[in-house]
Parts: C-alpha cells; structure tokens; sequence
C-alpha cells in the first residue's frame, strides 16, 4: 500500500533515524505493527473526510429549493399585481360607465342644439374610452390566468422538489450516522497496534501525523519514498533493508518502512 501526500518542510528538522536495539524478529514486528497503524489512521482520515463533505452537500441541495421558492415568489407577486391592476381597472371601467349613463339620461332633458352636440360627443367618447379599456380588462384577464397557471406549474415542481430533498438529506444523514459507526469501527485495536511500538517512535509518528496532514510512514519500492516520490541515498536503503533503525525520508521526512518488511523479500 503506498500513502502519498505532498511534501511539507518541517521546521525544527526531524532526525534522520533511531537506533533500534532490538532482535530481528521484534523490529520486524514493529515496522508491520507501524504500518497497520499508519493504514488504520489512513482509513479513518478517509472516513472523516468523507463525512465532512456531508453538511457542505446538505446546504447545496437545501439551496436548491430555496432557488425554486424565490422563483414562485416572484410568479406569485407578479399574479398580485396584475391582479390588482385588474380590480383597479374594473373600477375605473364601472365608474365611467355610470358616469356615461348619467350623461345620457341628461341627454333627452337637453333642448339647445348646441349643448345637445357637445353631450352627444363627449358621451361618444366616453363610450370609445369605456370600451379600449374593456379590451384591456380582457388582455389582463388572459393574463392573470395564464400567470395562475404558472404558478399552480411551479408550486408543484417546488413541492416535488422539496419531496425529493428531504428524501436526500435523509439520505445523506443516514449516510453519515454510518459514516460515524464506521469511523468507530475502524480505531477497534489502535491501541493494541500502537503499544507494539516503542514508545519513542510512536511519538514520533503522531507527532508527522499531526504535520504531514495525517500521513506519517511511508512506504519504499524500487528505492523510493512513495511519500514524495524522490529517490533515496542507496546507503540508507540498505539501512532500511537491515532494519537497525528507523530512517525518515530526507525530502518529506516521513518514517520509512521498506516494502519487504511488510509484504516479506520473496513476495
């Protein structure tokens, strides 16, 4: 398993290794017992990350909504004022009725030929006014209906929408209470793993992980560090392979374990 992360330089400068004063076999045992740790710590990272993505994920689909109920909000404002605008001129169009109407009662009590004229055309152009805003009563009646059907479109998308929302963020609260189970799941043993460590070196590998973003060992094939990808001194290779001491990578200053302490030299 290669744990790759980008290079950071770390201030004040970690040491080069530590001498191990134990058998073979038990250095062995630590470097396997470091590296389960670091996959361990690697897994849970991973888990954390991917529950911190959750509540960014929720806000995103909630906001999705809100897009849509802006939008009818809006739909429902302009049916208001068209509305209004309506029953305005439903007034005004009554008013000049009546008022038309009163002036041709007054017509027949009218005997001068002059007065009778001018009534006549003011109530002719009453009656041309009256029915322009007839014809705009109707083009606003076609109006509000056609905007009473975009709403009525549009609340039904937003409940559909709201529906299908609340069925995701169930969803993606479902996912993280696992994600949680899984995070707890997953330290099972760390500490049988950790006490399989010197001391020492245990500090060591928190205090990297804590530095290099969660990943502290890394791996070494075909003489290099899978934590940055750079090559290695050909002696501290074969100080790895000797398994005397813990060596770090000069470049990113992970702990080092060589790829056959792990898998074996002839697999």
């Amino acid at each position: 398993m290669s744990m790759v992360l980008h290079h950071s330089k770390l201030n004040p400068p970690i040491p080069a290794s530590i001498t191990l004063r134990s058998g073979g076999s038990l250095v062995r045992e630590q470097f396997q017992a470091l590296y389960e740790l670091q996959k361990l710590d690697s897994q849970v990272l991973e888990i954390d990350r991917s529950a911190g993505l959750i509540p960014a994920k929720i806000v995103e689909i909630e906001g999705s909504v809100d897009v849509l109920r802006s939008r009818l909000g809006a739909s429902n404002a302009t049916l208001q004022s068209l509305k209004k605008e309506m029953s305005d001129l439903e007034v005004t169009v009554a008013e000049e009725s009546a008022k038309h109407q009163h002036w041709k009662r007054r017509l027949n009590d009218i005997k001068n030929s002059r007065e009778y004229q001018a009534l006549s055309r003011e109530i002719e152009q009453g009656e041309r006014q009256v029915r322009d805003l007839e014809e705009k009563l109707l083009e606003l009646g076609i109006a509000v209906e056609n905007q009473e059907g975009e709403v009525k479109e549009q609340t039904t998308q937003l409940q559909d929408k709201e529906a299908d929302v609340r069925q995701k963020v169930t969803d993606l609260r479902d996912a993280q209470t696992g994600i949680r189970r899984d995070a707890e799941q997953a330290t099972t043993g760390r500490d049988q793993l950790a006490k399989r460590v010197s001391p020492r070196v245990l500090k060591r590998y928190e205090t990297l992980r804590n530095r290099l973003g969660g990943i502290a060992v890394a791996t070494v094939h075909d003489g290099a560090c899978s934590g940055c990808n750079m090559q290695l001194r050909p002696q501290q290779v074969v100080e790895l392979l000797r398994a005397t001491s813990w060596e770090t990578c000069p470049t990113c200053h992970r702990i080092l374990v060589h790829e056959t302490q792990i898998t074996g030299p002839d697999e």
